[in-house]
């Protein structure tokens, strides 16, 4: 099955109800519309024959029914955009959180390859871009399908020939739709997302970069990079343009094809009285407003190879992100063991994609409960691999990792997100209220439960001192807080967690020592509430809290 295909399976199976209610209200306006031009050109020219002639016509019932299928357009097309925006916007927002809970499960092959905020963004398109599914693939083609047959229907009953000029417009809109499904078109999007991704990288690093680039004069070079991605996107994006005007074009033909074969091959049987002008210039009216139907087609198949390319990279992920049935052997923290080692690791590998040596191989460490482990090394010896592992956040080639006595991939990720804190020497912080950042660990923490935990770190003081207290605004990354206010601030977020373990790597890293003091100061804390820590450190001060002392190597043992 088509990754296109599976997600629209995919979005029927979830909505059910809202995508055959979409559908269904988008033949509203389309059905209505058409009457609305059928009904008026039979009436102004029934009144107009019957004037010429000196008869009576009865206008009351036409008028009515006019303003009834011009109001019946208007709500149509209302309640259509609303209930097919609205289906589509929940399903993208469910199928969003999938893919960014598959992408953060995965450890592609390509992770060391390429940047991972390349393929998030990449990612964020792609999900924009498949709105297009159901609102400009599915409904149109829907819409299209049950308006041509009931104009086929129509035609039978009230002028057969009707159905000549009626499937030559079909025969151009098939040759417009291949024209936008040619195999060199996805050739072409290829290379426009290739550009597209060189721009945004490019442009990051320009802006990252820029005060490098003025004192080293890299500016010309770098802004030249930009434009040359930016010149290569227009050129990949031509042959794209180009079939979808010439699809347009045809498709607009086949609404004036259809009205002049109409005209000439009805024509005859209004001069021979078989129908009356009247019916004909409805039937005209109403082909000329297939133009308009047809015309829905065309945003979806301009945009098609696209949108099956973003589908290609979105579904899988979303088919692994897919939250599991919850069950009831998962471990949940009533199910941890506490008798056991609050972390354990045996025999863990892991190598990063590309590397020519693992840099973990039969890795070996235990984390008593309470227990305090500073891990030191020279670089690259897989410190801080150590604690990704320890964290979930990649997974080992081979060995076991068990927290609380459980294996830690088995424990849902609510579950361990509850039991363990990582803070890191740049702690993520919003740009939002010194609440906001602290809710971040637990949503419904009071007020007295965040002093509390800001006067466990020492940082109650300096945030009470402020006139908004906890309602104070920082930048993103902490501006406004100095280097050990922000990581003091992280620490009493995840204090407010109490996890069972704590992973922290280089917490004190470029702060003078007076700072670095009262960081230091502030985990102790954690050792109050019985958790265990995991540190990584070169510097005495920490080492002087740490219970044991663990070195690493290469190839790392402990």
């Amino acid at each position: 099955m088509s990754p296109l295909r599976a997600l629209i399976r995919r979005q029927f199976a979830e909505q059910r109800g809202a995508f055959v209610l979409g559908l269904s209200v988008a033949l509203v306006p389309a059905i209505t519309g058409l009457l609305l031009l059928g009904v008026a050109g039979w009436f102004i020219t029934a009144s107009a024959v019957a004037g010429a002639a000196g008869l009576l016509i009865n206008y009351f019932t036409p008028s009515a029914l006019i303003r009834g299928l011009a109001i019946g357009r208007t709500a149509g097309r209302y309640g259509e955009r609303m209930l097919t925006h609205d289906a589509t916007f929940r399903f993208l927002a469910r199928l969003r959180g999938a893919v960014f809970a598959g992408f953060a499960a995965s450890r592609p092959a390509t992770a060391g390859q390429s940047r991972s905020g390349l393929r998030l963004a990449r990612l964020t398109l792609d999900i924009d871009q498949l709105d297009r599914a159901y609102l400009r693939l599915v409904v149109p083609a829907f819409v299209t399908g049950v308006v041509t047959l009931l104009a086929g229907a129509a035609a039978v009953l009230m002028a057969p020939l009707a159905l000549v000029p009626l499937a030559s417009g079909l025969l151009l809109v098939a040759v417009a739709a291949g024209l936008l499904s040619q195999r060199k078109l996805a050739q072409a999007a290829r290379r426009m997302e290739a550009a597209e991704e060189a721009m945004r990288l490019r442009s990051a690093d320009f802006v990252a970069g820029r005060r490098d680039l003025a004192i080293y004069g890299g500016l010309d070079e770098a802004v030249d990079g930009i434009r040359q991605a930016g010149l290569r996107r227009s050129e990949a994006e031509r042959p794209l343009e180009r079939s979808a005007s010439l699809a347009e074009a045809l498709v607009m033909s086949a609404g004036q094809l259809l009205v002049a074969l109409g005209l000439v091959l009805l024509a005859p049987q209004v001069a021979g009285g078989i129908l009356s002008a009247a019916l004909v210039t409805g039937l005209l009216l109403v082909g000329l407003g297939m133009t308009e139907t047809l015309a829905s087609l065309l945003p979806g198949l301009a945009g098609w190879t696209r949108t099956q390319r973003a589908a290609a990279r979105v579904m899988p992920l979303a088919e692994r992100g897919a939250s599991p049935v919850a069950s009831s052997d998962q471990p949940g923290i009533e199910d941890m063991d506490d008798s056991a080692p609050a972390l354990e690791l045996r025999g863990v590998a892991f190598a990063y994609p590309g590397a020519q040596r693992p840099v973990l191989e039969g890795f070996n460490l235990t984390l008593a409960r309470g227990e305090t482990v500073c891990l030191i090394g020279p670089s690259g010896c897989g410190k801080s691999t150590v604690l990704a592992l320890a964290a979930r956040l990649v997974r080992p080639d081979a060995g076991a990792i068990r927290l609380g006595g459980r294996d830690l991939s088995e424990i849902p990720e609510a579950v361990l997100r509850q039991r363990l804190a990582v803070i890191s020497q740049k702690p993520v912080l919003f740009n939002d209220t010194i609440a906001a950042n602290l809710r971040l660990a637990v949503p419904e923490a009071s007020p007295e439960a965040m002093w509390a935990a800001l006067e466990a770190v020492g940082l109650a003081d300096t945030i009470a001192a402020r006139p908004e207290g906890l309602g104070s605004l920082i930048g993103e990354g902490g501006a406004g807080l100095s280097g050990g206010e922000a990581r003091r601030l992280a620490l009493a977020r995840a204090l407010l967690m109490r996890p069972d373990i704590v992973l922290l790597d280089e917490v004190t890293e470029g702060l003078d020592d007076a700072t670095a003091a009262g960081v230091l100061g502030a985990l102790s804390a954690f050792g109050e509430s019985g958790a265990s820590l995991l540190l990584i450190s070169h510097r005495a001060r920490e080492l002087a809290i740490a219970d044991r002392i663990v070195p690493l190597a290469e190839p790392a043992t402990a």
